[in-house]
């Protein structure tokens, strides 16, 4: 899901016009709706979230991918409707119903089929009430050792969505609590109030105005996010100077030169990276957000 000059994508029509570079003001938007839940998947998935797998194409035929969570899937899905036509485009998923191990989840994106210039990308995070401590640190390894891209938040996905309303450096040791508590209580993130409360697509879901609170804002998410690169407790992270390039296929580079790519240093330890989210690596990549982070 590198930018690249020149790309074609084919993109999905999504709910806004698109707007000619020239034009100053914002784009102008139909109202976002929640996009339909898969078969089978309705109402709360049956199991924790674990894990979100994208596959993104460099060439004509578009963008595909796997998910683990609700919030997730909706998320990518406003991606699409939000900025798919502009920026060329168009993210395709599929649910695994009880979700996924983070290990799980990368060897879901290496099994599925590809053109060699796909992209692939594993969402997932560290929820430590899950048992997934021993699995993580397997996980990035193997990703790294195939050409996977991968966003790990830490303690949640939420940390994300969090990020778009304010900053956060709390370390909450993979607990999501405080997260989602202040998630809900933001003046400015509408419609969150009982988010992970209600149930069907008022629990996790992203609706419309969930999605219309987030957009604007994912410049923010992503200055605050390499706030948190910064403050790694590792003490050699940095967001600064990173290359934004085509990434390379599998076996080309070391772990830690594809740890470095998101500003971890390449001895940083995963499960200290705490708090911290790598999603913000995923909208620049798409062209959503212009990396302005100045030079090392």
């Amino acid at each position: 899901m590198a930018r690249s000059h020149g790309r074609s994508h084919s993109s999905k029509r999504g709910c806004g016009h698109q707007r000619d570079r020239g034009t100053p003001g914002p784009p102008e938007r139909e109202p976002l709706r929640a996009p339909p839940s898969p078969p089978g998947s309705e109402g709360h998935p049956t199991g924790p979230q674990t894990g979100t797998v994208l596959q993104g194409r460099v060439s004509p035929g578009g963008l595909r991918g796997r998910r683990g969570g609700r919030t997730e899937r909706d998320y990518i899905s406003l991606l699409n409707q939000a900025h798919g036509e502009r920026e060329k485009f168009f993210l395709r998923f599929a649910g695994a119903r009880n979700g996924l191990r983070p290990t799980e989840v990368v060897d879901l994106v290496l099994e599925s089929s590809s053109a060699p210039g796909d992209e692939k990308w594993a969402l997932f995070d560290r929820d430590a009430l899950d048992n997934r401590d021993r699995d993580i640190p397997r996980a990035m390894r193997k990703a790294a050792a195939n050409g996977v891209q991968v966003a790990l938040s830490h303690p949640s996905f939420e940390l994300w969505l969090l990020l778009h309303f304010q900053h956060f450096t709390s370390q909450e040791g993979g607990v999501n609590d405080t997260v989602l508590d202040r998630l809900r209580a933001h003046r400015d993130a509408k419609g969150f109030e009982a988010y992970d409360r209600a149930s069907g697509d008022r629990g996790k879901g992203l609706d419309e105005q969930r999605g219309e609170s987030l957009l604007q804002r994912e410049k923010n998410a992503v200055r605050n996010a390499h706030k948190l690169v910064g403050q790694c407790p590792h003490g050699a992270c940095s967001a600064r100077g990173l290359e934004h390039g085509p990434i390379p296929p599998a076996h080309v580079e070391t772990y830690e030169e594809w740890t470095r790519r998101s500003g971890h240093a390449g001895n940083c330890d995963p499960l200290g990276r705490d708090p911290t989210s790598d999603v913000w690596r995923l909208l620049v990549h798409l062209g959503i957000v212009q990396d302005e982070t100045p030079a090392a």
